[in-house]
């Protein structure tokens, strides 16, 4: 039920990607805050399915502390300077639409974004890598990196309303995301690496004023305005002879 819910919203993304972007734009604070509910009711739901589940636990869906040595420390490290870099890079290029309208204005935006940003970072994670992964592989039978690429895939596409410049980056941070889970088997290092992006790149970076474009258009000759000289009344003069007729 759950990846059927995510599966819907993704097809409802793709289908009205116009109208989204348009709504969200004027309604981010509702946006920020659907999200923060929306992921908190599915992460809770897939607690308790993976709790009731008798070949589930949730050691399988990385609830646990990394298994890894010092070097997925020292990865998760180089995993953070090379997001910096890359929000750097953002921040000198043009913004795609999508990513223009997520971006908060005010204050109480600000502080809803900040919420979301955690909810993304830790309800993401749980569901496309830790609870995906698990089903995948201990329900289904699914290679593990059947499995993997799959919550990639699905990762990627529920992020496709942000338009096709933004999906690049989307894509290199949820590969980056699946290879610190499997190289450490804990939702712990995704979920820090994905809830500092989010909070950079939602509160640091700022909406840029947009600039309206100008229509490409020939310029007409611009004919010379000439002046329109009044004309002045000559004034009238009697005739002679009648002047020299009227009486003194």
């Amino acid at each position: 039920m759950i990846f059927v819910f995510l599966l819907v919203n993704t097809v409802v993304a793709v289908w009205r990607r116009q109208r989204i972007l348009a709504v969200m734009a004027e309604q981010r604070a509702r946006f920020f805050r659907n999200s923060i509910v929306n992921l908190a009711v599915l992460v809770a739901v897939g607690s308790i399915a993976v709790d009731v589940h008798p070949d589930l636990t949730a050691a399988d869906v990385g609830w646990r502390l990394p298994e890894g040595n010092w070097s997925d420390y020292l990865y998760t490290g180089y995993v953070l300077v090379l997001l910096i870099a890359v929000y750097l890079r953002s921040r000198k290029g043009p913004l795609s639409p999508g990513t223009t309208a997520l971006l908060p204005r005010t204050s109480g935006e600000r502080l809803l974004a900040g919420g979301a940003a955690v909810a993304f970072g830790v309800g993401e994670e749980f569901l496309y890598r830790g609870l995906l992964l698990a089903a995948g592989t201990e329900l289904l039978g699914l290679p593990l990196w059947v499995a993997a690429v799959l919550g990639w895939v699905l990762f990627v596409a529920a992020h496709i309303y942000q338009g096709g410049r933004a999906l690049f980056t989307i894509g290199l941070l949820g590969l980056i995301f699946t290879m610190l889970y499997l190289s450490s088997m804990s939702l712990v290092l995704p979920i820090i690496v994905h809830t500092l992006w989010d909070l950079v790149f939602l509160l640091l970076i700022r909406p840029r004023p947009a600039v309206a474009e100008q229509a490409v258009t020939e310029e007409a000759p611009v004919e010379e305005e000439i002046p329109v000289m009044a004309e002045v009344p000559t004034p009238v003069t009697e005739p002679r002879r009648l002047r020299a007729a009227a009486p003194e």
